[in-house]
């Protein structure tokens, strides 16, 4: 006969044989699970084909180019629009000028008064030495006075340095002429490189301020590269030199072309690529440049995957032919 304390014994007994069971079918694998097994198998084989992976992004070299006006102004004119390929040296605004053509009307003013001042003296030093010849010829012939001759050699003297004065005002004159146009240059904003526009800051009347009032944005027409993140742990493997392959940074991986390493960095500094902060505040990271092998379109700042791959000689092309 049981007794209630039998009871409470048996019903934990079986509790405890239950919850045994379940934990027994815990440890066996659900459906499907040696496909995961098979697909982290695999991760870990193609990971194992690459001296490291790096997540990068598409720039061109030297990155974008900012203009800023170069004398502060009111924008009379914008000649260009978003997407327009423009030339080396080609206008893209005119600030007011002006003030600054006024300048030169006057610096021109002052250089033709310095050179009519030259040509004014010239006339009367080849006067004053014909009648300084005359009298030292007379004096000669005991038919002057020696004194005569004197004092008008003396004038010839006076007024040449009289021209060595206008022709250094002529000089300074055409100094001032050349800031003056040089400023007036300057109320232009034109392209210092063949590029594309990429975005127009300024509109017409507008203020500018000098070396402070970005006017455009150009996409210089060079060669595109991608900056990589090399993560600590692979910066010693990666060389310049080493070849690698650019995926898109997306599920699908998408492979966008083959590069080779340029130059690696030699300073750390947190990650700029990676999507969580508190991940990229603590991830120390150094720059990787890679060279396109052959040209891209690539839009920049196009988030891409560089797989850097393995190789016998990491050098460089020119460092390896040197060295063989």
């Amino acid at each position: 006969m049981l007794t209630p304390r039998s009871t409470v014994d048996i019903r934990y007994g079986l509790l405890a044989l239950a919850l045994f069971a379940l934990a027994g079918c815990g440890n066996h694998a659900p459906p499907g699970a040696d496909a995961g097994h098979a697909d982290a198998s695999d991760q870990q084989a193609a990971t194992g084909r690459y001296v490291a992976v790096a997540r990068g992004r598409v720039d061109v070299q030297g990155g974008l180019l900012q203009l800023y006006a170069p004398v502060s102004g009111t924008v009379a004119s914008v000649s260009v629009h978003e997407g327009d390929k423009i030339d080396k040296g080609q206008t893209l605004a005119r600030l007011d000028e002006q003030t600054a053509k006024a300048n030169v009307t006057i610096a021109q003013g002052t250089l033709d008064q310095a050179r009519a001042q030259v040509k004014v003296l010239d006339e009367r030093i080849k006067s004053a030495r014909g009648d300084a010849e005359k009298l030292r010829r007379a004096a000669k012939a005991g038919a002057g006075s020696q004194h005569d001759a004197e004092v008008a050699t003396q004038k010839v003297r006076q007024l040449q340095g009289q021209r060595s004065e206008a022709e250094a005002s002529v000089s300074v004159a055409r100094g001032h002429l050349a800031i003056a146009r040089r400023q007036l240059d300057l109320h232009r904003v034109r392209a210092p490189v063949a590029a594309h526009v990429t975005r127009v800051q300024v509109q017409t009347g507008s203020r500018a301020v000098a070396g402070s009032t970005p006017t455009f944005e150009l996409l210089p027409e060079r060669p595109r590269i991608v900056r990589a993140e090399l993560n600590q742990e692979y910066v010693d493997a990666v060389h310049p030199g080493m070849r690698a392959q650019i995926v898109l940074d997306n599920d699908r991986q998408t492979v966008l072309g083959s590069a080779r390493v340029a130059r690696v960095g030699a300073v750390y500094s947190p990650s700029k690529l990676q999507d969580n902060p508190a991940l990229s505040a603590g991830t120390r990271t150094v720059q990787c440049v890679l060279d396109f092998d052959k040209p891209s379109n690539l839009r920049i700042g196009q988030m891409v995957l560089v797989r850097i791959l393995p190789g016998q000689d990491q050098r460089t092309p020119a460092a390896a032919k040197k060295g063989s």
